[in-house]
């Protein structure tokens, strides 16, 4: 069981968890309600749709967000008893589950907000992303510029120190996945993704996504949610709505957001997802950290 003792941060993923039956650890539980919830705000079966996919469509953007943020505010609210924490943090979309937990909104508008933030992102510009195994984020950023002169490449998430994920339109990624590889790289591995996210390319969506920000009715957060910037600790109302529109187009700083930790006093990371996909990133960033995944309403 979690220590309510230990000063725990806990941590809500991204895309790339979604498959069928990843809500499989909430169903028959307390906890489903929250589905039964947002199919009535949805108009369809979205609990039908991460217990049993089909993959194609739990994949697609529009519906992948929805779902991963109503799995992990699902699983935090089972497991919530037995932590404390002292900060959330979330990585891209982790970061609305984070301020969901942290009282910003209420559900029903957690689920309204991801859902629009999905098809927005779906209907993104051309372009997309890919990850730079074993290369520096600094020299990454360097390499980037370089491949500016052929086409358009930004650092989009600096996920540990050894993996850094850039994004951009496809001369750039093109250029930059060729520097790269002269420059020592293990791997450049082309994302399943629909298109560049977190780079400058997202600017018309960032605009569309600001109008659904503006209308939401937050709140201050009863818990700090820390920023994908690696720095902001969010508790006002008035940089949330900052932060959420402004992470469309910036990068996520995962690498910085972990190395923060350490200075709030924070010992213990908890993963709230049904698979691991953040715990193997801030192992490399910070090892001495203890580490927990929340599963089945308590842990695992």
């Amino acid at each position: 069981m979690g220590k309510m003792q230990s000063a725990a941060a806990a941590a809500f993923p991204g895309q790339g968890i979604q498959k069928p039956g990843m809500a499989k650890e909430v169903y028959a539980t307390s906890a489903w309600r929250f589905f039964e919830e947002a199919g009535k705000v949805l108009d369809y079966d979205l609990g039908r749709l991460c217990l049993e996919g089909p993959e194609e469509q739990l994949n697609d953007t529009s519906y992948a967000q929805v779902a991963i943020f109503v799995t992990c505010y699902s699983l935090w609210d089972l497991a919530k008893g037995h932590f404390a924490p002292k900060v959330f943090l979330g990585h891209s979309l982790g970061e609305i589950t984070a301020l969901g937990a942290a009282g910003a909104f209420d559900f029903a508008e957690g689920v309204q907000l991801t859902q629009a933030r999905g098809e927005l992102m779906a209907k993104a510009p051309k372009g997309g992303m890919a990850a730079v195994l074993g290369l520096k984020a600094e020299h990454v950023h360097e390499l980037c510029a370089k491949a500016g002169q052929t086409g358009y490449v930004q650092v989009a998430n600096e996920n540990s120190p050894v993996q850094t994920v850039v994004s951009g339109d496809e001369a750039g990624l093109e250029a930059l996945s060729q520097l790269a590889q002269e420059q020592g790289a293990k791997r450049v591995v082309r994302l399943n993704v629909s298109g560049p996210f977190h780079s400058r390319l997202m600017e018309p969506v960032a605009r569309e996504f600001a109008e659904v920000v503006e209308n939401l009715s937050l709140k201050r957060c009863h818990t700090p949610v820390l920023s994908n910037d690696g720095e902001t600790l969010l508790t006002e109302i008035s940089d949330i709505k900052r932060k959420l529109i402004e992470q469309v187009t910036g990068p996520v700083r995962f690498t910085g957001q972990v190395r923060r930790l350490r200075s709030l006093g924070i010992n213990e990371f908890v993963e709230v997802s049904p698979s691991n996909l953040l715990i193997p990133l801030a192992r490399r960033v910070d090892p001495e950290l203890q580490f927990t995944l929340v599963s089945e309403g308590g842990i695992m």
